[in-house]
């Protein structure tokens, strides 16, 4: 007769399944987009009643989109909406996971970490995106953003404004999107396909996400670097510091320094230099930190 411990090695290993992040992530998605839409549209109708435009006139709510692009306000509710969204779908997508929610979004310390990890890894983020802002203000790509765009306008408006897109930009829109891509999404895609192809397909979503011809392929390489510290750590707590600090550094530059389009073409060809050799610099130095132990996810607790 075959014995009871023989029965439970033999038993089929269910896989985790990946549907359940991947249906999280489309509803972020839809949400996002339905709510940007919405303010676009309510920023537009009020610039119109101010300018006193017939809301039937195309031509001449088509002329106004320019200046809804330069407000302010429709970009900070747009990322106080990101946050929000992020943080509760991460949550929700944890408690409905058999594990618990510590582990199921790797909020635990991980591996020990030198103090110079901390500064090393946020220099290194800010090098990624400054050498590919750079790029792109070098090879003219720099036109096509929008996103980017309206981040500098919101930057330089009333302080009241600047500091709520700094609150939800940087602590908020840092802890919750780590959690959930970091947390919630990546965790999962690791332990179904493995480390390179769960932070690859983790960072693409990320950048999906932007729909931004430039901020769009900028956020997904500063997500493989952050998928690559949470699983190097073990932790999403190192992407989430490094993510507020990033943020707010990108915020704080915005406000308090020339438009990154006005910098001559030396600058910027020096910055793409020299970012990207501290990118190798840090992860040189971040590779030094033993790697955490790698861990699949128990059959029993592939759910959610």
């Amino acid at each position: 007769m075959e014995s009871q411990s023989e029965s439970v090695v033999s038993a089929p290993m269910r896989r985790p399944r990946v549907w359940t992040v991947l249906v999280a992530f489309v509803v972020m998605f839809g949400l996002l987009v339905t709510g940007s839409v919405l303010v676009n549209h309510v920023a537009t109708g009020i610039e119109a009643a101010k300018a006193g435009v017939d809301p039937s006139d195309s031509v001449a709510q088509a002329a106004l989109q320019g200046k809804v692009e330069a407000l302010p306000w429709p970009t900070v509710a747009v990322v106080m909406m990101v946050g929000t969204v992020a943080l509760s779908l991460a949550l929700l997508g944890g408690r409905l996971s058999p594990q618990p929610l510590r582990d199921r979004l790797r909020l635990r310390a991980g591996v020990p970490l030198p103090a110079w990890a901390w500064g090393v890894a946020a220099v290194g983020c800010f090098a990624v995106g400054q050498s590919l802002e750079s790029l792109a203000v070098l090879t003219g790509a720099w036109s096509w953003t929008g996103s980017l765009k309206g981040f500098e306008a919101a930057s330089q408006g009333p302080l009241g404004t600047f500091a709520l897109l700094l609150f939800f930009g940087s602590p908020v829109a840092g802890t919750a999107e780590e959690l959930f891509f970091r947390g919630y999404v990546q965790t999962r895609l690791v332990e179904r396909w493995g480390p390179r192809a769960g932070v690859v397909g983790a960072a693409t979503l990320f950048g999906l996400l932007h729909l931004d011809p430039v901020h769009g392929p900028i956020t997904l390489m500063v997500a493989l670097f952050l998928g690559w510290l949470a699983v190097h750590t073990g932790s999403v707590r190192l992407p989430i510091f490094v993510h507020i600090l990033n943020n707010g550094a990108s915020f704080l530059l915005g406000r308090y320094a020339p438009p990154s389009s006005e910098y001559p073409t030396t600058v910027h060809t020096a910055l793409l230099c020299v970012s990207a050799l501290v990118v190798v610099g840090a992860v040189t130095l971040l590779r030094r930190i033993p790697e955490a132990p790698k861990t699949e996810a128990p059959a029993m607790l592939a759910s959610a």
